[in-house]
């Protein structure tokens, strides 16, 4: 054997350990970034489902017929779901259908401050009905109009706000 094979002990280098540090930090970053927007998906998509179907019933009760959402929590499988009544001159018909998974919580105000989050639970409901020639949010049947409703997963938030002179919601 030479001296010159006898050096070699096989180690690392400073600079490949480097490289391979600022590798790893990439891939972790990438990773990190990847998880919060896929947990940031399902609070947007139950966000717009929730203003879609307020929507769908706001200009549904400024036609012809009158409708009344109920938004609720399920007690099956803990997942939110929408019952919308809608009166017609033919009669009464009911449409109802998932908004939201089990895995995000939705909080609700019935105060024109917003103040007093309630988280919806399996024993309450919002409902929410408007007024045929305005637009506007008339009163539930305890005479309060829902504000403001909050979908949140650990950190991701939308707020759905609802205007009730107008009856018009905003998703922020």
């Amino acid at each position: 054997m030479s001296v010159k094979e006898k050096k070699n002990n096989g180690g690392f280098s400073l600079v490949e350990l480097i490289v391979v540090i600022a590798i790893s930090v990439v891939l972790i970053g990438a990773a990190t970034i990847s998880i919060r927007s896929v947990m940031g998906v399902e609070v947007k998509q139950c966000a717009r489902n929730i203003e879609s179907i307020i929507n769908k019933t706001r200009v549904t009760t400024m036609g012809k017929d009158s409708a009344v959402l109920e938004i609720y929590k399920d007690a099956s499988d803990g997942a939110y779901y929408y019952k919308t009544t809608i009166t017609t001159i033919n009669g009464t018909v009911s449409d109802t259908g998932k908004i939201g998974k089990s895995r995000i919580d939705v909080y609700y105000s019935m105060n024109d401050d917003y103040s007093g989050k309630t988280q919806l639970n399996v024993s309450d409901s919002i409902e929410l009905q408007f007024d045929r020639s305005s637009g506007a949010q008339k009163p539930d049947t305890n005479g309060k109009y829902c504000s403001r409703i909050w979908v949140q997963k650990n950190s991701t938030e939308k707020v759905i706000t609802i205007y009730k002179e107008t009856g018009k919601v905003v998703c922020e």
